[in-house]
């Protein structure tokens, strides 16, 4: 993976990890409710699992397991499901003092969205597709690839965490709170219907 397969491989991670989805409106949604401090947690979670799934991808058992239909609807169904209580929870947390405590996702939260999260498992499958390195030791192949794609990642969940808190600031009123809550819900609700376009 050297040159012009490297660049790609790093405009590939860049645009998939900063563009919206559900692990992107989730640190939004905590980026303005809790902050970067106490979205630590949940940025682990997601960073832990997605690391799961690349590995998983590189070497090549989700390419295989993909392929039958029945697997596939079933991670459409159970994805769908997970995304529509995510966006529910998501809609209804509220920034400042009232923060319920119980209404946050955390660690394990994040890391098992990862295996319902059908962005995650087209970043993970597509990029190990298109850009895994050829190195003589396939662990070395797949440990390149992953942290790659990790180190691309991290600044851009970060970047979703601080333009939540950044809107939290700005939006300090209960009522733009609550459209902001129905904007995150409508967002999510898409992510699900592009589930089975």
């Amino acid at each position: 993976m050297i040159g012009y397969n490297l660049a790609g491989y790093l405009i590939f991670a860049f645009v998939t990890t900063i563009t919206p989805g559900p692990n992107n409106y989730m640190l939004f949604s905590y980026g303005r409710n809790y902050g970067l401090k106490d979205s630590g947690k949940l940025m682990a979670g997601i960073f832990g699992g997605f690391m799961v799934l690349l590995y998983v991808s590189g070497y090549s058992i989700a390419g295989m397991v993909t392929r039958n239909p029945l697997f596939e609807i079933a991670l459409k169904i159970i994805s769908s499901m997970w995304l529509f209580y995510l966006a529910i929870v998501l809609s209804k947390i509220q920034s400042g003092e009232n923060r319920d405590v119980k209404s946050r996702i955390g660690f394990f939260g994040g890391f098992f969205m990862q295996f319902v999260n059908p962005k995650a498992w087209v970043m993970a499958i597509g990029g190990a597709s298109a850009f895994l390195p050829h190195f003589e030791n396939i662990h070395w192949s797949v440990f390149v690839f992953a942290m790659i794609f990790g180190i691309v990642g991290i600044p851009s969940m970060i970047v979703w965490i601080l333009f939540g808190d950044m809107i939290s600031r700005l939006l300090k009123s209960a009522k733009a709170q609550q459209i902001l809550g129905i904007v995150l819900f409508g967002l999510m609700i898409i992510s699900i219907a592009m589930i089975w376009i």
